[in-house]
């Protein structure tokens, strides 16, 4: 029989680091590669176009079959918001809509037993915060657009500040103080690790459906693995 090893506790710089990222508002990250990243200024999404391609016609028609209830239009606008956001942030769109299809199965409206509300499921003082951090326009988490846009921008502060997709998951799902108080007591429980493999797992279905195209290849999230 195998030998449990002892979970090993994080050590106080990296918890220091950890609650400045998710704290503070630096202009740069230092990310688990090293290599400082700019934080977008304020408004800086205003003016950055979609990619285009393979992978945003995919995003677009997704949002078709999932939300066809919503006007063309404004279908298009979120669409852009999710292809933006995401190259802003150096993460999959295709993981994006992941999230929201865990979080919500895309109901604008939705709303947890917690508190939760939107597309991607932000608390009503964490979706006023990424607004306020980032200068959106709105700060109403049943806005679509301004959900996704502080959604987006939220899982990359996690990212930054844990240095591992599936920690930041599971911190996007459970809260990150409760993540920081796991890695106190020497790790997070594998019981958590039931939130970011739904995620992966949906992440691939999407990536595998038919109407993936050859030249769709899946963004990196920087030390997401």
């Amino acid at each position: 029989m195998r030998e449990k090893q002892p979970r090993r506790r994080a050590k106080p710089g990296t918890l220091f680091v950890v609650a400045a990222l998710l704290l503070g508002a630096p202009r740069t990250v230092q990310p688990a590669d090293g290599a400082a990243r700019a934080v977008p200024p304020p408004r800086a999404a205003a003016a950055h176009r979609p990619p285009l391609g393979a992978l945003a016609a995919r995003v677009h028609a997704h949002l078709a079959a999932r939300m066809p209830r919503l006007e063309v239009g404004a279908r298009a606008r979120l669409a852009e918001a999710i292809l933006v956001e995401a190259d802003l942030a150096h993460v999959d769109p295709l993981l994006v809509l992941a999230l929201i299809e865990v979080e919500s199965s895309f109901d604008p409206g939705a709303r947890s037993a917690a508190g939760a509300v939107g597309l991607m499921q932000l608390q009503e003082p964490t979706m006023k915060s990424e607004a306020e951090r980032s200068g959106l326009p709105s700060a109403d988490p049943r806005d679509p657009i301004a959900n996704v846009q502080a959604g987006v921008r939220y899982l990359r502060r996690l990212v930054d500040a844990f240095g591992k997709l599936d920690v930041a998951l599971i911190a996007y799902n459970c809260g990150p103080n409760r993540i920081v108080y796991l890695l106190k007591q020497g790790g997070i429980p594998d019981e958590l690790q039931y939130y970011p493999r739904r995620i992966r797992a949906e992440l691939e279905r999407l990536r595998r459906a038919p109407t993936e195209v050859a030249d769709v290849a899946p963004s990196t999230v920087a030390a997401a693995d």
